[in-house]
Order: C-alpha cells, then structure tokens, then sequence
C-alpha cells in the first residue's frame, strides 16, 4: 500500500510540473501560440508543440518531494503504569472449646463454635483450618472438620485427619467460606473403635492488600 501512494505522488508531482512547465511556454509564446489557434492547422501544431515539450522534459526537472517517515513514537504515547506491590499478611482466628468422640459419623463437638464474616477481611486470599487433635490409643484414623452452622453444610476443604497417638498439628486444603456473617462449629469422627481427640484448633486467613 506504501509503495503505491509513493507511486501516485511521483505521477502527480509529475504532471503537475509537466503543465507549469507547457502554461511557461505558451505565455512566453504568447504571439506563436495565438497564431496556431487562429488558422485552421491549430490542432496538428498544438500536438507537435507538446510532442517537442515532453522531448526536453528530462529527470534533473522533476523535483520529488521526500516522503517523511512518521516513527511510532511520535504518533503514539506509550503509557507505562507502575506496578502496584502488594502485601501479604496473615491473621489468626482462635477456635474455642476441645472434644472428643467415639462415634463412626460426623458428630458435633459442643463448645467449639465461632463466627466469620467475610465482610471483616478485606482481600481475603485464602483460609485453612489448623487443628491440635490425636486418635487414642493410635489404631485406625481420626477425622475432624468444620460446620456451617448458618448454611447448615459442611465447609468445603476442611477436612483433616491423622493416625498419630500423641497430639499432631495438621493443616487442611483451601476452605470455601461463603459470603455474611455466620456460625462454625467443629465436629469429630473415627473410623475405629478408638478415640478422636481435638485438643485446639484456629483458622489461618491470608490477605492481600
């Protein structure tokens, strides 16, 4: 497309020499040029006249113009935004009470209840239940996991169990928290005929600010 317009300017450029040049001629030839048109053998001159015109016309007389070069940055601004660094922080939120159970279902551990809202944690990251809990006597498993008491259903992703004797920290997946202000409780199970034991317990928030 570039190649093309450079092409049509030179063509232009020219003709538009080309008739400055013949209307020079013509004026400085005023009495020649009045005499063809007034006899009946105009025609024939006027074209021999314009013949000999383009003859002389010779390369060294046409002037091109140079094409200017636009580079990017003077048409375009490049605006670069500074990167926003953010901070990483982390808060803790203390779950109440301890508890054990016998049973082989999910059974609620009375005194370990705590609210969350999520609207108190501004770029909330992620959350993770962190538990002190042990299996008694060590034969099997031990589960423990959080309730939404509020939403009456399990959180998603908190579920921890271990098959250590003595009390053992374990750390559960991402949980889902679901938007509000609402109540969670801990509840227990064992898949044996030994004790789960929950000893303390905390969810860990991570924020991003």
């Amino acid at each position: 497309m570039e190649k093309i317009v450079k092409i049509a300017l030179i063509v232009f450029l020219f003709l538009n020499v080309l008739a400055i040049d013949i209307f020079l001629y013509l004026f400085w030839n005023k009495e020649n040029f009045m005499s063809m048109v007034q006899g009946d053998s105009c025609p024939a001159k006027c074209e021999e006249m314009i013949k000999n015109e383009l003859t002389n016309i010779t390369p060294a007389m046409v002037t091109l113009v140079p094409t200017k070069v636009i580079s990017p940055s003077s048409t375009a601004k490049i605006v670069q935004r500074n990167s926003i660094q953010k901070t990483r922080s982390t808060q803790y939120i203390p779950i109440p009470g301890t508890g054990s159970t016998l049973d082989n279902v999910w059974t609620d551990l009375p005194g370990t209840e705590f609210y969350i809202s999520t609207d108190d944690y501004s770029g909330l990251v992620g959350s993770y239940f962190e538990a002190n809990m042990k299996l008694l006597n060590g034969n099997g498993l031990a589960y423990l996991r959080l309730f939404d008491v509020t939403a009456g259903i399990e959180v998603w992703g908190s579920e921890v169990s271990t098959n250590s004797q003595s009390f053992t920290s374990v750390s559960s997946g991402k949980l889902t928290l679901r938007s509000g202000n609402h109540l969670y409780r801990v509840q227990a199970k064992s898949l044996t005929a030994d004790t789960t034991v929950f000893n303390s317990g905390r969810i860990k928030v991570i924020l991003e600010n």
